[in-house]
């Protein structure tokens, strides 16, 4: 299990992200190898636990709180279409200037910027798009070409 800082309004168990790196803030902070570094830019984690601790974020003077969690297979959206786990198929990004909806990061993730193969491993659960997208959020994996 790794130890980090998740944002108080979200730290809940099962609560998925992906690790987008640090700000220029984040590099003055002294939780950056607790709440950073220890994690890798692009993948996906897991809430498992959530610890009594809560420490301040420098980014937007938000509370943030200590708990575990584990990195697990990519997390990401795809276009909802009929699909099956294990599926091998085409990922093309998605379109999207929403920086601020809670899904950016699972629609334009980092590892994901161009047209990807991906196997599927299972289906999350259903996005709402402010954009009107048809979305579901996936477990997936890159397929090498």
């Amino acid at each position: 299990m790794l130890i980090s800082f998740i944002p108080k309004d979200v730290a809940k168990i099962g609560y998925c992200f992906i690790h987008q790196g640090e700000t220029q803030t984040c590099k003055n902070c002294q939780f950056i190898q607790v709440c950073i570094e220890q994690l890798e830019i692009g993948s996906s984690y897991e809430v498992v636990d959530i610890r009594d601790k809560e420490h301040p974020c420098l980014i937007d003077n938000g509370i943030m709180i200590v708990c575990e969690v584990q990195k697990i297979s990519d997390v990401i959206a795809i276009e909802k279409q009929k699909y099956l786990n294990n599926l091998i198929t085409t990922r093309k990004p998605i379109n999207c200037s929403e920086i601020l909806c809670e899904n950016y990061d699972f629609c334009v993730p980092i590892k994901y910027t161009e047209s990807s193969k991906i196997k599927i491993i299972k289906s999350m659960k259903d996005i709402n798009c402010p954009l009107g997208y048809n979305l579901v959020l996936v477990e997936a994996s890159k397929v090498n070409k």
